[in-house]
């Protein structure tokens, strides 16, 4: 894979930290109460070896797949832990911690709509400085593993395999604090986005 140069990497990282900005504005919008939406890490890998990078090839894992279009064709993905999950749609859902057992289909929407804004302000921001069009499509909830999640992502793809593109990987923490008349409480979730792109 083609190494990026420093002036590149920075690039790149400006193009997440203000994505990361952004989406938190349109979250705090959407839910009504603060939400902080912070890059804890950003990783660029070849595409054989990002599964490995986020979870267990086997372990389940809840993704929202973003297909790419425009001029650069790819795809993306906002993934996390099954519980995971299920803790970021209690937030979005503002139910309370621990009420929500599976992904129904009021979870899964709000799961859609989470990654929706993560990764659409991410594309947009990067459309914006790369002067490149990049689209995202309508996204897809899958459970799968690990390597099927990432065999899903490939798929998207025009060519099979996944060498001939490069991965993005950028860990997100997204924290909610709420303040009552005793107690301030702040929940912190850990979620991945990746994307792929050809090249």
């Amino acid at each position: 894979m083609q190494k990026l140069t420093k002036e590149q990497l920075a690039s790149l990282e400006t193009v997440t930290r203000t994505s990361a900005t952004r989406a938190s504005q349109a979250l705090s919008k959407l839910l009504g109460i603060s939400v902080k939406l912070e890059m804890m890490r950003m990783r660029i890998v070849e595409v054989e070896h990002l599964a490995a990078l986020i979870a267990s090839p086997e372990e389940s894992v809840s993704a929202v797949m973003l297909p790419v279009t425009g001029e650069g064709l790819g795809s993306s993905a906002l993934i996390s832990s099954i519980q995971e999950s299920l803790n970021l749609a209690e937030l979005i859902m503002k139910r309370p911690k621990g009420s929500l057992t599976k992904l129904d289909d009021l979870a899964t929407s709000a799961l859609k709509e989470t990654a929706n804004i993560i990764g659409g302000t991410f594309l947009s921001v990067l459309s914006d400085t790369t002067g490149i069009s990049l689209i995202q499509s309508v996204p897809e909830l899958i459970t799968n593993t690990m390597n099927g999640v990432m065999d899903a992502a490939i798929a998207k793809l025009h060519q099979e395999d996944g060498e001939l593109s490069v991965a993005f990987e950028i860990d997100f923490g997204l924290s909610v604090t709420t303040t009552t008349t005793t107690t301030t409480t702040t929940e912190s979730i850990i979620a991945h986005y990746i994307f792929i792109l050809e090249v």
